[in-house]
């Protein structure tokens, strides 16, 4: 059987694995349908958290439901509602989540609690800034989202602001790309969670740390997508982050400036609505 621990860690992957496929399928202004269900495979591995030399790995198949309806929404972009949408502007609610670890994967967190399971909900606002440059949609995410920690009953966990530029540029071979430019900032209670080392976890070899709110990591990301028919798409992504600029660099609990995640999947559309919905 597998543990609860494992479970919510499952949760929190499949939440990724849709933040993931949102820069892998940069869809052209088109009618789809208002729900698709189907199976995502993915194979995912990223970075236990910013400037740790130590990777996290979840492999799965899972089935996946997107609705795309005026104010709910569960497509591959975000979980959640939409509170306002013009041509150039969006405003919704919605998830994200990263991946859980225990401090046996991670030797510089020996002793220290382990890095669950986060779940993260806020506003963010979107403003397309043209949809064509150099033949590419051009856009600018503004997310706020307050972090919690589901293996600690939801335990509020701090605030993350990622503002992000991205690029999606689709072809007519039904091939598209996405890259993206991104700076990760957090409340000093986000930051404490990575990079604080408290007098009792204290050793020779990690001296005690105060971890400041601020910049927690620069990003960049690549993507690239493949509809191989009407029923089956692969992807492929991947992020590279440095903390070379970020507040908590000096944390003896950051080994590397920088690192990659990166991942590989493909979906199955198993079944969709004959209704169809626009501006997607």
């Amino acid at each position: 059987m597998v543990k609860p621990i494992k479970k919510l860690q499952l949760v929190g992957t499949v939440l990724v694995a849709g933040v993931f496929a949102a820069v892998v399928k940069a869809e052209p202004a088109t009618e789809l349908p208002l729900w698709e269900a189907g199976i995502i495979g993915l194979s995912i591995e990223q970075l236990a958290y910013p400037g740790s030399s130590e990777q996290v790995q979840r492999n799965f198949v899972l089935p996946y439901l997107i609705y795309r309806g005026d104010f709910l929404r569960a497509d591959r972009d975000n979980v959640g509602l939409r509170a306002y949408k013009s041509d150039t502007l969006e405003l919704d609610v919605g998830f994200a989540a990263a991946l859980g670890s225990s401090e046996s994967d991670i030797p510089q967190r020996d002793g220290m609690p382990e890095l669950g399971t986060l779940v993260e909900a806020g506003p963010r606002l979107r403003w397309t800034i043209s949809d064509n440059i150099w033949g590419s949609r051009l856009r600018l995410d503004l997310p706020v989202r307050a972090v919690f920690d589901i293996e600690e009953g939801m335990r509020y966990s701090g605030v993350s602001f990622e503002p992000a530029l991205f690029a999606d540029v689709t072809t007519a071979a039904e091939l598209s790309y996405t890259f993206g430019v991104s700076a990760l900032f957090g409340s000093e209670k986000l930051t404490d969670r990575f990079y604080q080392v408290a007098g009792q976890y204290a050793n020779a070899g990690r001296p005690e740390f105060d971890a400041q709110p601020g910049l927690i990591a620069l990003r960049v990301s690549g993507a690239i997508s493949k509809k191989f028919s009407s029923k089956w798409r692969g992807f492929g992504f991947a992020r590279y982050e440095t903390v070379t600029m970020a507040r908590n660099r000096r944390s003896p609990l950051v080994v590397d400036n920088g690192g990659w995640s990166v991942g590989i999947g493909v979906t199955y559309i198993w079944a969709t609505s004959a209704q169809t919905v626009t501006g997607w």
